[in-house]
This record gives structure tokens, C-alpha cells and sequence, in this order.
């Protein structure tokens, strides 16, 4: 797949344009995204995906800018893997914010996009103070000769799929849910970094990995997990939380969320290499512990569970 910038950087030629900002890539993004592929290939044409970064909410309201489901890289990657020809990364700026939704469209029908079909959802929004909507887009396609299909909403479960419905539901750790939308587990990625260090004196070695910020991942908790060392996934217990045990959660002194993961059976070093945590299943509610020794006791528990889990995982593949 290529991956283009920016509108310039595109070669002339004949497309089927997928349009979303596809925060997630869920089911309902990747059905998009392969009718766009399907459609290119009876038609001859290039199959390209439109998005935008940063995420538009962050430039037209800051305040209401969700945290991100998925880093610019990751979505890259998925899209990819759903068989697009072409991705165009559009700069989402406060200009580009300002286009008419007749400029948006006079942009996609140019000789250089030369869009012959648009595919959205049937909730998509263009153009200043989203001035433009499938009826506007459709009634362009139509002096032009340029189709437009809108998607209707995909369901999971009774309910419409949103990428807001996923971030709530990564927040109560109800992953089973979010598996089944997503169609992978949900994941979260960052550089394993240098902590209290206080693994070693309990027992118990954790890597520190420090989560990008403006990313959601699950809510607090204990999770059996897959961490990914390059391409590598090591079987392990993720704990999402504040460290009740040791540090105090009054106030002002409340730390910021951590993720610290115990790999099974693993001594490598692995500070300052970036990972990637798939969470697989939420085991337990973080919780404060009279003592060092009651938390030590329940972690060998958890790790039984986390061994249990792995051993299913293994005889359930083969």
C-alpha cells in the first residue's frame, strides 16, 4: 500500500475513496474499506483510503478531543492489511476545516484524486462547521457523474458500533465486547521504561510501560495478556491502575495510570523498547492490600490464572 501526505503527492488516475477518520478501524471501518477495495477492482480502478490526522475534533473542539483508539502507525498498518491500493493522510488543520463542503468535494472529483466512487458512512460529515452531508455528496456526485455509497451503520450486539461505544467499554473492562467489534483484541502500545523497581523485592519482575497519553486503554484492573516484543508475543499479567497498595490515591497525590505488565517466564532486559500489550481477558478488580505479603500472595494466584490461560490458548490452536 501507499501512503501519501498529502493531496500533491498523489498521482493522477481513476479511484474508489473510502472517507472516515476510522479511529479503530472496527468492523464497521473495515466494511467500508473493502467495499472500496471490491468496488476498485470490478471497476478497474485504485482503491484509496482517505483520513485525517490529527483527529478533527482535536483542532475544531480540544476540549472534546477523544483519546485515540488506535496511533497513526497501527492504523496505517490495519488499513493496509484490509487490501487498499492507496492511503492519503490528509493534515487536518484549522485551514483545512474551513473548506466548503463544495470545495471538499470539487477535491475529491479533481483529475488528481479522480475519485469515480465515494464510500462513507451513512453518518458522514464534511466541510466547515460540517456544513456537508451524504445528501449534499450525493447531489455533487450526480452533476458529475461521480457515485457515492453510504454505509449504513454496522451493530454488535444489538447497538450501533462507534468508536465511542469502544472507548466505554475499554473503560469498564468489558474486552470480550470490544474483541468482538474490533475483530482483535484491544491493544496499547508504548516504551518499556524505568520504575520503582519494587517488582524485585516482592518477587515479581515488571516492565513499566509507558502508554502514550492521548491513547485509551482499558480501566483499571488486572488483565491476562499478550505483550509483543517486535513480532514476538510473550504470555503475561497486566496490571492497569495506581499501585493502591504502595501509593496513596488521596487527592493531589494521586499518581497517573500505570501499566505494569509481569511476563511469564522472562529475564531479557527491555528498557527503552517500544511494545505493544494485546489485552486478552480482564481477570480481577485492582484492589489495596492490608499488606506486601497479601499482595505477593494474590499475584502467584494471578499468575496461575495467567498459566491456565496460556495452556488453553496452546491445546485450543492445536
Amino acid at each position: 500500500m501507499r501512503v501519501y501526505r498529502e493531496i500533491g503527492e498523489v498521482p493522477a488516475g481513476k479511484r474508489v475513496v473510502a472517507i472516515g477518520t476510522f479511529d479503530g478501524v472496527h468492523i464497521g471501518h473495515q466494511k467500508i474499506i473493502g467495499d472500496a477495495v471490491a468496488a476498485a477492482k470490478e471497476n478497474g480502478a485504485r482503491s484509496m483510503v482517505m483520513t485525517f490526522h490529527p483527529h478533527p475534533l482535536s483542532i475544531i473542539a480540544p476540549d472534546h478531543s477523544p483519546p485515540i483508539l488506535t496511533p497513526l502507525n497501527i492504523k496505517t498498518d490495519l488499513i493496509g492489511s484490509l487490501g487498499a491500493d492507496e492511503l492519503l493522510i490528509i493534515p487536518f488543520t484549522d485551514e483545512f476545516s474551513r473548506l466548503s463542503p463544495e470545495v471538499f468535494c470539487e477535491m475529491l472529483f479533481s483529475p488528481q484524486l479522480g475519485a469515480i466512487q465515494v464510500i462513507v458512512g451513512d453518518n458522514f460529515r464534511f466541510g466547515y462547521k460540517a456544513g456537508g452531508d451524504i445528501k449534499f455528496l450525493e447531489e455533487y456526485g450526480e452533476k458529475v457523474g461521480m457515485k457515492v455509497m453510504a454505509e449504513p451503520l454496522v451493530t454488535a450486539l444489538g447497538e450501533p458500533i462507534s468508536s465511542t461505544r469502544i472507548r466505554n467499554l475499554l473503560v469498564e473492562g468489558k474486552l470480550s465486547e470490544v474483541r468482538q467489534i474490533l475483530s482483535r483484541p484491544p491493544s496499547t502500545h508504548g516504551k518499556v521504561v524505568h520504575g520503582d523497581k519494587r517488582g524485585r523485592t516482592l518477587g515479581v519482575r515488571t516492565a513499566n510501560i509507558e502508554a502514550r497519553v492521548d491513547c485509551i486503554f482499558p480501566g483499571k484492573g488486572v488483565y491476562l495478556a499478550d505483550v509483543f516484543i517486535g513480532n514476538d508475543p510473550y504470555a503475561c499479567l497486566v496490571n492497569v491502575g495506581q499501585n493502591p497498595t504502595f501509593c496513596s490515591t488521596d487527592g493531589e497525590s494521586e499518581e497517573r495510570m500505570r501499566i505494569e505488565a509481569h511476563i511469564l517466564d522472562f529475564e531479557r532486559n527491555l528498557y527503552g523498547l517500544n511494545v505493544r500489550v494485546d489485552f486478552l481477558e480482564r481477570l480481577r478488580d485492582e484492589k489495596k492490600f492490608d499488606s506486601p505479603e497479601e499482595l505477593v500472595a494474590q499475584i502467584k494466584k494471578d499468575i496461575a490464572a495467567a498459566r491456565s490461560y496460556k495452556e488453553f490458548a496452546v491445546n485450543r490452536k492445536q
